[in-house]
């Protein structure tokens, strides 16, 4: 019984925003370095290739995905997006984003994943700039390659978007079917002080004020994953 009623709390208190908590200043940007802690862990484990951090044309890290379940199941968090811009191949100021996924069936455990989504071609990359849309649904999604001697014209040829995790807890795998990602407007508000849109910040449109900690994301993030490789670039 006990159980159930932890489950139950942990579906509500994660699928629903309580108009009672005030914003905390300091979130978004413990989001920011949680987003590039994530991504510099698989990179540093050589799990993500330098050489596909080249070509990719946009990134998605959720540092903190939670998933609670008995019968049905929810897996929730808040994440980051950033958009290389094609002209300088620096990346554009981040957004914010939420993920929800259901489940139904017989399941049970509580688990932790740390997920990044490369995002490599034109096809994957026109679904960020949707106000939601699900993972399950159009651009093909796979697991990424690892090592250093992939043949990328292969690995791009049947793929839009390749996805790398870290898992703690009792589920075997990470599945995207019915995952739905839509932009947090709450969040950019509270983080930029001002009403913009994901499709403004992920196009770096002018006249957008970028904190000190997204400036400071920005930097590390242009090390990290900042060389732009020439080679394949498919539509």
């Amino acid at each position: 019984m006990k159980s159930w009623i932890c489950i139950f709390v942990f579906l509500f208190s994660a699928c629903a925003s309580s108009p009672f908590n005030g914003p905390n200043p300091f979130e978004h940007t413990e989001l920011l370095l949680d987003a590039e802690e994530t991504i510099g862990g698989l990179i540093h484990a050589s799990q993500i290739p330098q050489k596909l951090l080249g070509h990719t044309k946009a990134i998605v890290v959720f540092p903190n995905l939670l998933k609670a379940a008995m019968i049905a199941g929810a897996r929730v968090g808040k994440g980051v997006v950033i958009v290389r811009s094609p002209k300088t191949g620096k990346w554009n100021p981040p957004a914010f984003v939420k993920s929800r996924q259901a489940s139904w069936g017989i399941q049970a455990g509580i688990q932790k994943a740390e997920l990044v989504l490369l995002v490599m071609t034109n096809k994957g990359l026109k679904q960020l700039f949707k106000t939601q849309y699900d993972l399950g649904k159009g651009p093909q999604i796979a697991l990424g390659p690892v090592g250093k001697t992939i043949d990328l014209n292969l690995a791009l040829s049947k793929n839009d978007i390749f996805a790398y995790s870290r898992i703690e807890g009792l589920f075997a795998g990470l599945s995207f079917e019915g995952t739905v990602i839509w932009s947090d407007r709450n969040a950019n508000y509270e983080y930029y002080q001002q009403s913009v849109s994901n499709r403004n910040l992920l196009m770096g449109h002018e006249g957008i004020k970028v904190p000190a900690s997204g400036r400071a994301f920005l930097q590390r993030m242009n090390k990290l994953a900042g060389q732009r490789n020439a080679g394949p670039n498919k539509q």
